[in-house]
């Protein structure tokens, strides 16, 4: 499978666990397939209105944030951290990432990082991507119990789905 094709199925698992095309009230508008209005103009993307199109963004973005690196191969570690990144931001996955990679942590993909994803026992580092999404999680709940912990359940599900995926 070539990393195109990986990225693809992995794109595939992040539509399928956002959904469609929703408001679900954080205060963000209108989500079309976990792309919200600043993230599409942040990326200077279309507004997708369809799976597909949706695609088509999240390919342009894996390569612009130079996630795609991870994506070799469709396993947990490279899923895993796709989603936290769509989910919380690429800089924050890429900060987790880079801590459990034991490189420097700056929240950029660079040849370092690379270089290290490389090497990495593909199935520890999901692990700890994981613990890393985990405490982001605990600690934007924590800090803002109003803004967040409606959310907890939703997150938690989320999460526990993947670590029932580790392979």
């Amino acid at each position: 499978m070539t990393r195109d094709e990986s990225a693809g199925v992995l794109i595939a698992r992040v539509i399928a666990r956002e959904g469609g095309i929703a408001d679900v009230g954080d205060g963000k508008g209108v989500t079309a397939f976990g792309q919200t209005s600043a993230w599409l103009a942040t990326f200077g993307l279309p507004e997708p209105a369809s799976p597909e199109a949706a695609a088509a963004n999240y390919s342009t973005w894996l390569v612009r944030t130079r996630l795609i690196g991870v994506c070799d191969q469709p396993d947990s570690f490279a899923d895993v951290t796709i989603d936290f990144a769509v989910h919380s931001g690429h800089q924050v996955a890429i900060r987790a990432l880079q801590k459990a990679l034991g490189v420097g942590v700056d929240g950029v993909y660079g040849p370092e990082t690379q270089a290290a994803v490389d090497t990495v026992d593909r199935a520890r580092a999901a692990r700890h991507v994981i613990g890393g999404r985990l405490r982001f999680v605990g600690r934007l709940i924590t800090d803002a119990p109003g803004s967040h912990a409606r959310y907890a359940a939703g997150w938690c599900a989320r999460l526990a789905g993947q670590i029932e995926a580790l392979s």
